[in-house]
């Protein structure tokens, strides 16, 4: 009876191990299976702000009007602070936050930019003082004050309004235009 019982434990042990290697096994295909699918999609990344505020809106052809706000904000600040030493970040940047259809352009206008600074020592900074967003339109009109310096020497501070226009396509927002407005005075 002893030994009946005593083989009746090795076997219920030995099946309890054999379900666990089945699961194990099981398990790994599955990671197996996943790690593959994952590696073959195309992923993005979603950063959302490390602050707490208002929500953001972006849909597939539309962004809200606290988007537009903190876009316009970023593109002006990018664009118009401007060095001969960061010309090159700033042109990589302009890149990634141009529409397609306006990457060359917008492109060739920081390298522009950069070349006739460069031959001055010329510098520029924009400090953003108000922004509108229009949501329908996607556009932003952001004044603020342009600073200049000539080396170290600072040259001229000047109230300046910059419209852009956006894009949104598939959800990702690119810059289509920025053109200096008239000041009203």
């Amino acid at each position: 009876m002893r030994r009946e019982l005593l083989d009746a434990e090795r076997r219920r042990v030995r099946d309890g191990r054999a379900v666990l290697a089945v699961l194990l096994a099981l398990s790994l295909l599955a990671n197996l299976a996943l790690s593959l699918g994952l590696a073959s999609v195309e992923r993005m990344a979603v950063l959302i702000p490390a602050v707490a505020g208002p929500s953001w809106e972006v849909g597939t052809s539309r962004a809200g009007r606290r988007y537009l706000e903190d876009m316009g904000r970023t593109v002006a600040v990018t664009l118009l602070t401007l060095t001969p030493e960061n010309a090159e970040h700033v042109r990589e940047a302009a890149a990634r936050l141009s529409h397609a259809s306006a990457r060359g352009a917008i492109g060739a206008w920081v390298a522009a930019e950069a070349r006739r600074m460069e031959r001055r020592d010329f510098a520029t900074a924009f400090y953003p003082e108000r922004i509108e967003a229009d949501a329908r339109s996607l556009t932003v009109v952001v004044t603020g004050e342009l600073a200049a310096w000539i080396g170290r020497e600072p040259v001229s501070r000047e109230r300046k309004r910059y419209r852009l226009a956006f894009r949104v396509d598939a959800g990702r927002i690119g810059l289509l235009r920025f053109e200096e407005l008239e000041d009203r005075r």
